[in-house]
């Protein structure tokens, strides 16, 4: 759990090409925290979230439907439903995205 929660972090803080030696790992996410926030832009950021787990993390399998945002004008939450295809547990992973508090 741990280690995944860790893999997920990273690739949700990281832009693409940011990692030395593999350009398509990481999101465009960082383009999008400071946007007006609307269904729209929530689709968009679920939408980069999906293919890049989808690409870069095959030991979780996650439904698009089981990524939830949860936005106010001080904090950014990912909240991601994931099956371990290690051993088939389904775990919860709560990411802070962006935090404007500290």
């Amino acid at each position: 759990y741990d280690a995944t929660l860790q893999n997920l972090k990273m690739l949700l803080w990281s832009e693409k090409g940011e990692l030395f030696g593999d350009p398509e790992f990481g999101t465009g996410l960082k383009r999008y925290l400071y946007d007006q926030n609307d269904y729209v832009l929530a689709d968009l950021v679920i939408d980069n979230i999906y293919t890049a787990i989808a690409t870069i993390m095959p030991q979780i399998y996650v439904n698009r439907n089981d990524i939830k945002i949860e936005a106010d004008h001080a904090k950014v939450i990912v909240t991601i439903k994931a099956l371990n295809r290690l051993d088939f547990q389904t775990n919860l992973y709560n990411i802070v995205l962006l935090d404007t508090t500290v």
